[in-house]
Order: C-alpha cells, then sequence, then structure tokens
C-alpha cells in the first residue's frame, strides 16, 4: 500500500499509556505492516531491524508493542486485525477504482468506434450520388451534406445515424477503414462512382448502383460499396436497386455474415432464374414473389389449375364441357 487511512481518535484511545519511545516502536512496526501487506514476522531479531531498535530501551518498547499489538497467530505470524481490515478495504477499493478505469476505458473506445462508423455511413452515402466530401470534414458538415445531398431531412438522416449507434458494433468497426476515406488520406480510386449507367430520378451523375447502395443502407445495411464490380454486374444484368434493398433486408433477417455481398449475389441468381426477394406475406406462394411469365409463375399457375379441378370433380379440356381454359403444358414467356 502507498497510503494507509489513520484514525486519530482510534489511535490515541488504544495507545493512551505508551511510552514516546513506544509510540514510535507501534508505528514503524505498523508501518511495515501495511507496506507489505503482510503479517510480520514472530522472531523478535526480526522486529528489531524492522523497527530500527538498537538501544535496550528500543528493544524492550518494540517487544511490549509486538507482544501486545500483533499476537501470534496459529500460523507462526504476528497480525494485527484493524491492520488487516484495512488492508482488504483499500484492496477492494482499489480494485473498484481499476474496474471503473476499465470500463471508463471500453466506454471510450467504444464511442469513437460509433463515431467512426457514423463517419463511414455519411462518407458512403455521399460517395454513393457521387459527392466527396473533404476527408477532415466535421460531423456536422458531412450531416448537412448527407440531407441535401442523400435524404433531404435531417430526421431521416438522424434516424439513418441512430441505426449505426443500435447495430452491432463488431460488425460495423469491421468496415469502417473499408472503401471510405475518412481521415486526411488519398481517395481510393476504386470508390469513384461509375457513371455508365445514371440513375433516374436522382442527382446528376448518381448510377443506379449509387441509388442501389442508398437503398440498401436505408434497409439496414450499413457497409456498402456503389462501384463493387459484382454489384455493378449485377445492375448491369437488370437487377434493380430495389431489389437489392428487398434483398440485403432478407438477409439481415436471417442475420448473414455479409448481407452486402450475399444480397448481390442472390438477387442476381434469382434474377437469372425469374424469382423475386422471399416474400412471406405474398398470398398463394410459398416464400417467394413471383414475376409473371417465370417458371415459378408457370408452376403456381399450374397447381391452382389442378387444385381447381381436384375441387370440381372433373378435368377440364379445350372446348370440353364448362371448361373454359386450355389443358395443356404452359411455357415459359420469354
Amino acid at each position: 500500500m502507498i497510503y494507509f487511512e489513520l484514525y486519530p481518535g482510534d489511535y490515541l484511545r488504544d495507545t493512551s499509556r505508551l511510552s514516546l519511545t513506544e509510540h514510535g516502536a507501534y508505528l514503524r512496526l505498523m508501518l511495515a505492516y501495511y507496506a507489505e501487506e503482510e503479517p510480520l514476522p514472530a522472531s523478535f531479531s526480526e522486529l528489531f531491524v524492522i523497527a530500527g531498535a538498537t538501544t535496550t530501551a528500543d528493544k524492550a518498547a518494540v517487544k511490549k508493542v509486538a507482544e501486545r499489538y500483533f499476537p501470534t497467530g496459529e500460523d507462526g505470524l504476528r497480525r494485527n486485525g484493524r491492520a488487516d481490515e484495512e488492508i482488504v478495504k483499500a484492496q477492494e477499493r482499489m480494485a473498484g477504482g481499476k474496474d471503473r478505469k476499465s470500463a471508463k476505458k471500453g466506454n471510450e473506445a467504444e464511442r469513437q468506434a460509433r463515431t467512426r462508423a457514423r463517419r463511414t455511413m455519411l462518407f458512403e452515402d455521399l460517395r454513393a450520388v457521387g459527392v466527396v466530401p473533404d476527408g477532415m470534414a466535421s460531423m456536422d458538415e458531412l450531416r448537412a451534406l448527407h440531407v441535401t445531398h442523400v435524404t433531404g431531412s435531417d430526421r431521416e438522416t438522424g434516424a439513418a445515424l441512430s441505426r449505426v449507434t443500435g447495430c452491432d458494433m463488431s460488425r460495423v468497426t469491421k468496415g469502417v477503414t473499408q472503401g471510405v476515406n475518412t481521415g486526411n488520406q488519398n481517395s481510393d480510386p476504386t470508390l469513384t462512382p461509375d457513371t455508365s449507367q445514371h440513375s433516374q430520378g436522382f442527382p446528376d451523375g448518381v448510377t443506379e448502383a449509387g441509388r442501389a447502395c442508398v437503398l440498401m443502407r436505408q434497409a439496414g445495411c450499413h457497409t456498402t460499396n456503389p462501384s463493387h464490380p459484382d454489384l455493378v454486374a449485377a445492375v448491369g444484368a437488370g437487377v434493380t436497386a430495389e431489389v437489392l434493398r428487398d434483398t440485403v433486408g432478407e438477409g439481415l433477417q436471417r442475420g448473414v455474415s455479409n448481407p452486402f455481398s450475399w444480397a448481390i449475389t442472390t438477387a442476381l441468381n434469382r434474377h437469372k432464374q425469374g424469382a423475386s426477394p422471399s416474400n412471406s406475406k405474398t398470398p398463394g406462394a410459398s416464400n417467394a414473389t413471383l414475376h409473371h411469365g417465370s417458371a415459378d409463375h408457370v408452376r403456381l399457375l399450374r397447381e391452382q389449375f389442378q387444385r381447381s379441378q381436384a375441387g370440381s370433380g372433373g378435368t377440364c379440356s379445350a372446348g370440353g364441357p364448362g371448361g373454359h381454359v386450355i389443358d395443356g403444358e404452359f411455357a415459359v414467356v420469354g
């Protein structure tokens, strides 16, 4: 211990019959006890060394104080009950202080991580619409740009920032430095928006891939890249921003580890197969919203036709009694 608490009233009450020399011996032994946080040795010769007793009077004082205030315990060491209590209290106090310091450090680290994640979101959303802010821009400046060029509403921008604050930070912090220039550094050329496919209804220079990133962020995916080659390829193949938004929302509900990449791959595969993102609210479908003329759509029509025939107790063919549906193979409309 580097210090201990001394209660003058208690000390004077317990040592009222000690001589001046004995007071000195007691204080020296007590200081050693607190300094080492350990009981004293039973040997008087060792106590003489600890107390610095050299004369006969000093040694007699040490013996008296040791026997009275530091009795020998069952373990063969001299203990002081009050000192032991104060040492335990001090140790608990120091442990609590370390815990508070550790908690404060952890809270500060989390606060900084959240700030970086928010800056990342603002930078990526702005890049997605063709706006590249200065790397040293303040949060207020970034927020104002976000309102002007992305949401058009301070409330919507605030809600987007809140979603970043409330999400899993272990995921957010992994993408803080990936693909976004949030400091005084050179911009990553791979993040320059592709202007080959401009998006209708957005400011000049905004691509369909950029619009898709904005919608995906609004759906809860906080790490996107409008110049990602897979995203550009999916958009070029005809996958719409709205489909990507719905698909990334599905991925977030499923808890996939990388919803951005998963949504691109899944949406592109479904587009090639003529299917859409799963939607449990769609009536009459197992788990998908089907495009008219798609293979799944044809299959659904065939099943509905078969159920209707089973319910009517007969079959229908072209020109048959009561029939109004041609019984034949359905063909996918190209």
